[in-house]
């Protein structure tokens, strides 16, 4: 990650680099594991919340922070305005719920959710996605859930960057920023106190579900949504994207945010309800071939996308028989993988 001037990405799903036994093995292999702790936590720790309208500002702090500092930030996550705004509202209930009741409650939680949509779905009289209306509705009258020193900086800057600092770090972080913002007109930080830092967090995570929602509630006004998670390689400055006016058209709503340091970033896109997603997806994959983009960052191929000869390779050698998962990345559904399709990222046909 620290290789700022590499052209290719820090890391994504299918890096022949990372392809080895069950990393990479998407569901080809039964795995039997015990989950441990992969590192000590850092106790000592500080949130940094920086905002600004000009993205090179935050290019220049990542490869200074990345090319210079002794030790790296813990995280550093980036949230677009429109990404913020919708979260704010759509995902409102999911922030409260975690900050009530802790992460430990949520399986129940959802298992709840599940029992209530489908009874809803048995009583026609009832609307699809109920829980999903209920929360929405009980939300909406709640008071404002974020801390008064975020909203400011929703109001007053486009992009935010949240950079979580342990040990030592947190010295050399503040001392950055202070000699970096201190008399910019167009950016500036604030170091969040503990109730600050927590809000700041959970409002980063509930941005990954607040899409959804709002495909819910406005459903009579959305076709779908274009999720992508990229990974732009890591020399890229120019990472703030510009749609052409064709694609534009079709979008209602855009949520840019992401891990910045090593540039992957998730980009939902909720699509119109005349427009076809579909073509919106293809346009914007071959849009993020030219950028030199790697998808999926983070999730697997599924059915979506086609596999890379290396991972379809990778695939081949765990699972021969083609009996687990068969079909994802656009691979043969048949026994022992016959009639795979032959094509500049899949290997020939195995017989």
């Amino acid at each position: 990650m620290r290789d700022i001037e590499a052209s290719t990405p820090a890391r994504f799903n299918g890096d022949p680099r990372r392809l080895y036994e069950a990393s990479g093995s998407s569901g080809r292999i039964l795995i039997f594991a015990v989950r441990l702790d992969t590192f000590e936590a850092e106790k000592n720790t500080r949130v940094f919340y920086i905002g600004t309208n000009d993205p090179e500002d935050l290019t220049d702090l990542r490869r200074t922070m990345l090319s210079s500092f002794r030790t790296l930030p813990i995280a550093a996550e980036y949230i677009h305005r429109g990404a913020y705004d919708i979260a704010e509202r759509y995902g409102k209930d999911t922030f409260l719920l975690i900050k009530w009741l802790g992460t430990s409650r949520l399986p129940s939680l959802f298992a709840a959710k599940s029992r209530i949509d489908d009874l809803a779905g048995r009583l026609r009289f009832l609307p699809a996605n109920l829980s999903d209306r209920l929360l929405q509705a009980v939300s909406h009258i709640l008071p404002s859930h974020l801390p008064k020193t975020m909203g400011d900086y929703r109001n007053r800057f486009e992009h935010h960057l949240l950079i979580k600092a342990g040990g030592d770090c947190i010295g050399e972080t503040r001392d950055y920023l202070q000699k970096r913002f201190c008399s910019a007109a167009h950016a500036a930080f604030f170091e969040c106190d503990p109730t600050e830092a927590s809000a700041a967090f959970l409002h980063r995570f509930a941005v990954a579900g607040a899409a959804v929602r709002y495909r819910i509630v406005h459903a009579r006004e959305v076709s779908d949504i274009v999720a992508l998670d990229i990974a732009l390689p890591r020399n890229t400055t120019q990472w703030v994207e510009t749609l052409p006016a064709s694609i534009e058209r079709d979008i209602r709503k855009k949520l840019y945010y992401g891990h910045f340091f090593c540039h992957v970033f998730h980009q939902d896109y909720i699509i119109g309800k005349n427009a076809d997603w579909q073509q919106v997806e293809h346009q914007m994959l071959a849009i993020l071939h030219q950028r030199g983009a790697k998808y999926p960052a983070e999730h697997n191929v599924g059915h979506l996308y086609k596999a890379e000869r290396a991972v379809v390779s990778h695939y081949h050698e765990l699972d021969p028989c083609n009996c687990f998962n068969p079909g994802i990345g656009s691979t043969s559904k048949l026994l022992r993988w016959r009639n795979m399709p032959v094509s500049s990222n899949t290997p020939h046909a195995i017989n």
